[in-house]
């Protein structure tokens, strides 16, 4: 690249004239010089990828005790914090690889299939922290609600797990039928001004007993919210 045409010297300028015309022609040499010149090599090296967190290798049953322990430990708004979670559920949680907001783990299922937790602010403003539990059925093809996906395996079956929510003080209700197949449960706590609310999302495992199919758990997710708690 050729260098700028230095200012010609004008005998009639003033100093101050003189010297901001120097100024200028050193500007426009600095600025044609970083332009030819090749970026800066940096020795950094890139980030290592964040290792995703391994949880214990659990019996669905145990997963399932676990659950009902967690949902029986609900109290305050505190109580879906990750390090909460993490100490009840007896599953270390640490950072997701595709989220930096959210806290995970994933285990294997002894019988097959494995499961994960997750902790993330899903609604910014609300108390507390948003808490899911994924079953990935043994034999997994993607989505088991879509006739497609079908499987003849079982996660959790729902119903006694229903049951046991229900027995530690939660009502419930089925979602409208236009929505994925899925139950509803809350709780109050109005000694400490909190409400909350449980979605158990289901699909139905192909059972020769059952046209409809065999009603078993997907996910349980965990909400809390102050907004309208039941003092009644």
């Amino acid at each position: 690249m050729t260098a700028p045409s230095p200012t010609a010297f004008d005998a009639t300028a003033t100093p101050e004239q003189a010297a901001d015309a120097a100024a200028s022609a050193a500007d426009r040499a600095a600025e044609a010089a970083s332009r030819a010149a090749p970026p800066a090599k940096t020795d950094r090296a890139p980030s290592p990828p964040i290792q995703l967190t391994q949880g214990p290798a659990l019996a669905t049953e145990e997963l399932r005790d676990r659950v009902l322990k967690l949902i029986k430990s609900l109290k305050t708004a505190r109580d879906t914090e990750p390090s909460h979670v993490a100490r009840v559920l007896g599953a270390p949680l640490g950072p997701d690889p595709e989220d930096a907001e959210s806290q995970l783990a994933e285990g294997q299922l002894t019988g097959g299939g494995r499961y994960s937790v997750s902790v993330d602010t899903l609604y910014p403003g609300t108390p507390g922290q948003h808490v899911e539990i994924h079953w990935t059925p043994a034999g997994w093809k993607g989505d088991p609600r879509k006739p497609e996906n079908a499987l003849p395996t079982c996660s959790l079956d729902f119903q006694p797990l229903s049951d046991d929510i229900a027995a530690l003080g939660y009502s419930r209700s089925k979602n409208a039928p236009h929505l994925k197949e899925a139950w509803s449960f809350r709780k109050d706590v109005p000694a400490n001004n909190i409400t909350f609310y449980l979605v158990v999302t289901l699909y139905r495992a192909v059972d020769a007993a059952d046209p409809k199919g065999r009603p078993c758990v997907l996910s349980v997710e965990i909400d809390a919210d102050d907004a309208e708690v039941r003092h009644g």
